[in-house]
């Protein structure tokens, strides 16, 4: 089941941690890397391990990462893109130049090429 929402937490496992409780330090301590003696860590590195072994969980994982490299990689793309037309705009060049230029570059069609031209004008 999944939720429509998500909470991201970002946690400092490096941090001194002398305002934090034990437990929470062995948690820090945990995903650090660190080993720790804590009951409760102990049964989250067992799940963790039981985790692992289930075949369909980890390939939901893999295709999920796959899916988040492609998608790092399209947007590593889209912003050379934007780049290259912010730059043609500062040369003054005009949309029929930018167009020529985006499609010996990155191979674009005259639509894809005019949806960026659209977008950046507006």
């Amino acid at each position: 089941m999944r939720l429509p929402w998500a909470v991201k937490i970002f946690l400092n496992s490096e941090s001194g941690m002398d305002d934090v409780s034990g437990e929470l330090k062995a948690f820090l301590d945990y995903l650090a890397g660190r080993k720790s003696e804590d009951s409760f860590v102990m049964r989250l590195e067992k799940a963790v391990k039981e985790a692992k072994k289930n075949r369909e969980w980890r390939h939901e994982y893999m295709t999920l990462l796959m899916r988040d490299q492609e998608n790092i990689e399209k947007g590593i793309e889209q912003g050379k893109i934007w780049g290259s037309i912010s730059t043609y705009r500062d040369f003054g060049l005009s949309d029929g130049e930018i167009s020529e230029k985006l499609q010996k570059k990155y191979y674009l069609s005259e639509e894809e090429i005019m949806k960026y031209l659209q977008a950046e004008t507006v």
